[in-house]
């Protein structure tokens, strides 16, 4: 990855392919996973008319008080309402938390009540929406899953295509999330010293990402100084590899640092976006992948679970709250 990476650059993989040509799809999915970390798919299946209640649901629930946002702020689970600056994404850099409030969603039941946390009403009214979307995005992340696993030639003894499968069923205890974010309008006049949501790296395995209206998203290649911008794209998601992955394929798949700025023309602009970070199980121990194509460990090799990996960055992230 050179310095000269552009928006344009980022690849765009038709999903159609997952039905049609399994192979090939698997081999566009890698080669994007190996080279950036990021990519957007098209014809990913969900539903564009679903999508637009969602969104226009979570500006309702945001242009509440501050005070009735609070009585369902985050739990001891990471699930709930964070407070606009609580999050440090970059508490290495930032002075200040990112200017972004935010709600996250528990995984639902077969019932579609959430199994970590009580909804506030205006998103308990519409449990059954956002339930079929953590659902669905739980799906779309098994089923690139299934492509990294052919990629990687997994012995059909190991499992094959499904050897990711089980480590990341949707029934585990694990740090899977679906969260609404707002990024309000600044107040601060230097570009510089406000961010709506600063420099990081996502924590598990996969996350999606859904855009809409306002962009500010900007990657930072692998090996590159240059940060580049995610411009939305129509009836598309954006897809990233996450640190437990990366980790976890020996750094063959990448996790790079992104962020969300305020842009001069977007800046008075309220943005609103939905990410799905999708996780293994949290008793996962994070071994080896069984292919040829990761450096296999030496007998001294200590593992982590799924769990604790996500324990430390939780910890770093949120410092400043529990």
């Amino acid at each position: 990855m050179t310095d000269t990476f552009q928006s344009k650059d980022i690849p765009i993989i038709d999903f159609s392919l997952f039905e049609t040509n399994q192979s090939l799809c698997a081999q566009q999915i890698k080669n994007a996973c190996e080279n950036l970390g990021f990519f957007y798919l098209k014809n990913h299946g969900f539903n564009e008319k679903d999508l637009e209640e969602t969104f226009h649901r979570i500006k309702l629930y945001f242009d509440q008080s501050h005070e009735e946002k609070l009585n369902y702020k985050i739990n001891e689970h990471y699930y709930g309402y964070i407070d606009l600056r609580q999050e440090l994404l970059d508490f290495k850099t930032q002075k200040i938390g990112d200017h972004k409030e935010s709600f996250n969603f528990s995984k639902f039941d077969d019932n579609d009540d959430p199994l970590a946390q009580i909804l506030p009403p205006l998103f308990n009214e519409k449990k059954s929406l956002f339930s079929s979307l953590s659902k669905k995005c739980h799906q779309l992340c098994l089923k690139i899953l299934q492509t990294l696993a052919i990629a990687l030639e997994i012995p059909q003894s190991e499992g094959g295509k499904h050897w990711f499968e089980s480590k990341h069923g949707y029934d585990l205890k694990s740090g899977d999330c679906l969260r609404v974010i707002h990024y309000p309008p600044t107040v601060v006049n230097n570009d510089q010293e406000d961010t709506r949501a600063g420099s990081h790296s996502d924590y598990g395995s996969l996350t999606v990402l859904f855009q809409k209206d306002i962009g500010g998203l900007e990657i930072l290649p692998h090996n590159s100084t240059e940060w580049v911008p995610v411009p939305i794209i129509s009836n598309c998601v954006v897809i990233n590899v996450a640190d437990c992955l990366q980790f976890w394929s020996k750094g063959l798949f990448k996790s790079i640092k992104h962020r969300v700025i305020f842009r001069k023309d977007t800046r008075n602009l309220d943005r609103y976006s939905i990410a799905y970070f999708f996780h293994a199980g949290s008793d996962v121990v994070l071994d080896h992948i069984p292919s040829k194509l990761i450096p296999q460990d030496d007998d001294n090799t200590k593992y982590i679970t799924a769990g604790e990996h996500l324990q430390n960055k939780l910890n770093a992230s949120y410092q400043k709250v529990y």
